[in-house]
């Protein structure tokens, strides 16, 4: 069963993305042959997906150009994690967010991820 990102064909949230990068991530995207300073941008501390024309470096207008590839938080999104509500949604700005579900395992995923990046960015 095709994503509903791939089936409508929507970029909406390789637009003007702010998705944070893990460890594991950077090193998967490096091994593709992508050096880190084309795709990282640091923001406060947060390592992120760059943007170039106002979309994700790896979206080339009409899809993603490593979406086998693609960090941990492209795979879990539209599910992001509400810090004022301390829950898992689906985001208000994914124009497609009725197609999905969230499963139990994608909460703890998601919250695993939290935990990893925070601990990186510390360390």
């Amino acid at each position: 069963m095709k994503s509903p990102c791939v089936h409508h064909k929507c970029i909406q949230c390789c637009l003007e993305t702010e998705m944070p990068l893990s460890k594991k991530d950077l090193e998967q995207i490096k091994r593709l042959g992508f050096n880190y300073n084309y795709f990282v941008v640091n923001k406060d501390g947060w390592l992120q997906l760059k943007n170039y024309n106002g979309r994700c470096v790896f979206n080339d207008g009409n899809q993603c150009t490593i979406y086998e590839n693609r960090p941990e938080g492209c795979k879990l999104y539209p599910i992001i994690y509400d810090e004022d509500k301390n829950c898992a949604l689906l985001d208000k700005d994914c124009p497609h967010r009725d197609e999905f579900k969230i499963l139990k395992l994608d909460i703890v995923t998601l919250i695993s991820l939290i935990r990893k990046l925070d601990y990186e960015k510390k360390n």
